[in-house]
This record gives C-alpha cells, sequence and structure tokens, in this order.
C-alpha cells in the first residue's frame, strides 16, 4: 500500500521516527515521499509491494552499509541513508536526501523548454562529472545497471550533476538486480540474452546517454527505426539489440537519418559537435557495439570532456559559445557566421605535459589543471575565472577564486601576490604560479597549436 499524508515510518539502523509530509513522485519501482525527521527534509522511496522482496532489502542495507564512491565522486549519487519501514507492514522503502528540483533539471525538462539548455561549457561539464562519477562507482567494484536520462540531474548554468535511484547498484557481475535497465539504454548483448549486466555494459548505457546529451537523439533511431509501424518490443529489440547500426556510422549506411524534418535537431547537433568527440562517439557506437572491451572507457570521457571544454571561445558578437577546431582555428561562429579572433591561452605547464586553455569572459580554471591526481577529489572546483576589467573596454583578467594568494610575475620582471578574489590582467607572457605549477598567459598570434 501506499504511504498515507501524515504517517509516521521509521529508519531502522537510525531508530528514527520520520512524517510524512507528501508525494513528490511515482515510477515502476515505487512512490517518492517527502519525509521530515531529525535531520530536516528527506525523500523516502516506498516500494510497490511486488517491488518489495528479500532480495530488495538485502540489496538496501548493502548499499546503506557501504555507502557511496569516496569523494566528490561519490557525492554525486544520491545514495541509500537508510532502510525505512512501516510497522504492520511487510512493505518498506529506503531514506536519501532531498533533491532541489527547482535548481536541478532533467534532459525531458530542458527538451520541454521547461529549464534552459545548457552552454557548450556547462554540457561539457555535465558530461566530465558524469564520466568521473561513474569511474569512481566502477572502480569501487560496483556497477550501476540502469544508466539513462531519467537517473540524471543537472543544473544547466553551473553543470553539477546528481545522479538518482541508486538502489539498484550492485557488486559488478555478483549481485542480483530486479532491474536490468532501460531497452533503449541497455548494452545490445542484454538484449540478446547474452550477458547480465556489468560495468562493462554500464558503458554502452554511459555513451548512449552522453549521445543524448549532446545530439538531443538515440544513436539508433535511423532510418530503421522510421520505418517501424509498430514501435512494439519486438521492433525495439531489433533496433536496440539484434541489428544496432549508429546513425552516423561512417562505413554503414543502412540506417542513416532519414530526410523528415523530425530529425533535423539531431543532425544541426552532431554538425556542432567537435570532431574528436564526433570520433569517440563513431567508436562506441561501431567497434564498442561489435567488440565490448573496445568500449569507450569513463576515463577517456572524462578526459576528452576536460580537454574540449578548454577548447571553447565565446563569440564577441552574439556571445555564442564555439569550439576552437583541433588546430587551434577559431573558423567562424555557428549561430551568427562570424569570423572567430584568435584569443589568447593559458599554458599550464606541469611535469612533462602542457594544457592549453582558450580564454574568453567567463574561461574557468579548474583545480584538475594543476593538480595531477587530486586527492579525495575530481578536480572540478574553479580556482580561477576570465571576467571583463571594470573600467577599460575589451580588456579582461583571471580572478583569484581560491582561499590562497597567487605569485604573479610580469614581462618586464616585476612580481606581485594576488590575493583571493582579485584578478591578474591578461598580459602576454605573463606568469601566475599555483601550488608549485606555472601557468603563462600566450598572445593568440605566439600560441603554440595544442
Amino acid at each position: 500500500m501506499p504511504l498515507a499524508i501524515g504517517q509516521r515510518v521509521k529508519a531502522e539502523l537510525s531508530g528514527t521516527e520520520l512524517h510524512v509530509l507528501r508525494k513528490l513522485g511515482e515510477g515502476t519501482q515505487g512512490e517518492v515521499y517527502l519525509v521530515e525527521g531529525p535531520q530536516g527534509y528527506q525523500a523516502v522511496k516506498w516500494y510497490k509491494p511486488e517491488q518489495a522482496t528479500a532480495e530488495q532489502r538485502s540489496a538496501i542495507l548493502y548499499l546503506v552499509r557501504t555507502g557511496p564512491p569516496f569523494g566528490a565522486a561519490g557525492r554525486r549519487f544520491i545514495w541509500p541513508l537508510d532502510l525505512v519501514t512501516r510497522e504492520g507492514s511487510g512493505q518498506f522503502g529506503y531514506l536519501m536526501a532531498r533533491i532541489d528540483t527547482q535548481k536541478f533539471a532533467e534532459l525531458g525538462e530542458v527538451w520541454a523548454h521547461l529549464k534552459p539548455v545548457p552552454n557548450f561549457s556547462s554540457l561539457s561539464e555535465i558530461s566530465y562529472q558524469l564520466a568521473n562519477s561513474y569511474r569512481a562507482l566502477h572502480l569501487s567494484g560496483h556497477c550501476y545497471r540502469d544508466i539513462s536520462a531519467g537517473n540524471l540531474m543537472f543544473e544547466p548554468v553551473s553543470g553539477d550533476i546528481l545522479i538518482c535511484d541508486n538502489d539498484n547498484v550492485g557488486v559488478n557481475r555478483q549481485s542480483r538486480c530486479q532491474v536490468w535497465g532501460t531497452m533503449e539504454y541497455m548494452a545490445p548483448e542484454i538484449i540478446r540474452g547474452e550477458a547480465d549486466p556489468s560495468t562493462q555494459t554500464d558503458l554502452h548505457s554511459l555513451a548512449i546517454l552522453l549521445f543524448y546529451l549532446w545530439v538531443w537523439h538515440h544513436p539508433f533511431h535511423g532510418e530503421m527505426e522510421y520505418r517501424f509501424h509498430c514501435w512494439d518490443i519486438p521492433a525495439k529489440k531489433k533496433v536496440y539489440g539484434e541489428t544496432p547500426i549508429f546513425v552516423f556510422d561512417p562505413e554503414n549506411p543502412d540506417n542513416r537519418l532519414p530526410t523528415d524534418p523530425d530529425y533535423g535537431i539531431a543532425r544541426e547537433r552532431w554538425s556542432l559537435c567537435p570532431t574528436d568527440l564526433q570520433d569517440m562517439f563513431i567508436r562506441a557506437f561501431t567497434d564498442g557495439l561489435k567488440d565490448p572491451s573496445r568500449r569507450v572507457t569513463e576515463g577517456e570521457w572524462q578526459n576528452l570532456f576536460s580537454r574540449i571544454k578548454d577548447r571553447i571561445i565565446s563569440c564577441p558578437r552574439c556571445r555564442a559559445e564555439n569550439f576552437l577546431d583541433l588546430s587551434g582555428n577559431p573558423g567562424t561562429c555557428w549561430n551568427c557566421s562570424t569570423s572567430l579572433p584568435h584569443p589568447p591561452f593559458l599554458v599550464v605547464r606541469r611535469h612533462s605535459a602542457e594544457t592549453f586553455i582558450a580564454l574568453s569572459n567567463g574561461t574557468t580554471l579548474r583545480r584538475r589543471h594543476v593538480t595531477l591526481s587530486p586527492a579525495n577529489d575530481d578536480g572540478s572546483a574553479i580556482i580561477g575565472i576570465v571576467v571583463p576589467h571594470p573600467a577599460i573596454p575589451g580588456a579582461s583578467g583571471i580572478r583569484n577564486a581560491t582561499r590562497a594568494p597567487w605569485n604573479a610575475e610580469f614581462p618586464d620582471g616585476s612580481k606581485s601576490v594576488v590575493p583571493p578574489g582579485r584578478a591578474i590582467p591578461l598580459n602576454p607572457g605573463a606568469a601566475i604560479m599555483i601550488d608549485g605549477v606555472t601557468i603563462t598567459i600566450t598572445a593568440p598570434d605566439s600560441m603554440v597549436t595544442p
């Protein structure tokens, strides 16, 4: 039975009582309620009778006692906090943090124009954090088993994410699960009955979710899907599992996008993807379909999205974000066709490697740029941001967004300290030292190709 408003339920491990305030939503496994207890407002997922099995109860207790992956990557998971029961009932649920649905959006809300569309910088950060968190989960020995857009929420401006519905997480290739995923995200070998969910099948689901985020389309929805008059289970098995073909497969044209205008958005958004992102998607949905061992890993996705974010500049005319190509050429703005100027760059020299970050107002310098392996951190914290000069039109500087001062050195040999909250002008040849790493501001005409 569903929970009643005003009813009291119990968090078993802590022994605390929770007051049911209102229903927040409903899914295939159960309902979600807003509750109040000693920790303030939280949420409870309450399983339907057929889902409240002994195996699911054991799975929740395991997740509560194990906890989420360590560090910032793990904090993005809305993890089960406690088992929740009701006196006199065999049903149960679990306690979790409440999500601020005014701040965080689902992809469907963006498509319906209910929430803002993330720009390329935010989309790169969403994708980076998504890959980073699933990498942490997989390294902890677990698989998610139900990666989909329905389990992702994101802040459209900052790119911060939350991963919901973690009650189906289990030990890779060991623990059983009542849910095998959403069919449009399932790996083909699961649909064909050849494999169980695992970290390897998670990689396929992650690639599909990333494709949805960037292209707003399913990678296998082309002529094959278009020709089906009845989009039923056999049709889905055919397209997703038996003969899946990527709509942008460069070698196989059998499932290209139809000429129907309904497919125009997918075609346009694909054309806006950087070539290295397109190449990664092609690999994921060609080589990765034929051989699961050749799927794109979370670490590869993570590194890619960090790199392409560093190549984003804003159009000086319309402010639309654009990607520099792999040679550092800005080209023309995709939105207004303005010829884009060559931007200045930050050159981050760390050990034997160099990272190039294209600069325009709003560009961020993150902890991952200066720290090789952040301890207990994913490196996404902003440590510097490019801001316009308050008095000089067209001039900009990079503001210290940390709590510690920076040391700066200028081409004439002079030095200064940049306290937190203050900015250093983007003068070519100037250098900033952060945590022992030298960051140089490079003029456009002296840029080394990234």
